[in-house]
């Protein structure tokens, strides 16, 4: 009689993992859609995401332009535009519909009541 193969061990894929770490950041998802419509500035962007801090909005902007979602151009005479890249458009198609889902019910504090 042949032994049985056991479980096959789980892992999480490293690419998938460090994609999630930035795209489940708060802010992240609001800030490539909004970007979606046209490359903008920082000011355009802080006045179209209204309850967004400046220092998260130039935080989540660092870290989409470190992972290549975003570049950041400096355009003479003027100031500096962020632009969607490539990699980042590519992620609307999936994006989108997660915003737009509708958000799940909210549960009681107190257990047992609903």
């Amino acid at each position: 009689m042949a032994a049985r193969p056991g479980p096959v061990p789980l892992t999480a894929d490293a690419e998938l993992t460090a994609a999630f770490e930035i795209l489940g950041q708060k802010w992240t998802g609001i800030i490539l859609h909004t970007l979606a419509t046209r490359p903008a500035r920082y000011g355009e962007l802080s006045t179209a995401i209204e309850r967004i801090s400046t220092k998260m909005l130039a935080d989540r902007l660092r870290e989409l332009v470190e992972a290549g979602l975003v570049t950041h151009d400096q355009l003479p005479p003027g100031p500096a535009t962020y632009t969607l890249t490539a990699d980042g458009r590519a992620l609307l198609p999936v994006m989108v519909p997660a915003l737009t889902a509708p958000a799940p019910p909210v549960r009681p504090s107190r257990p047992g009541r609903w």
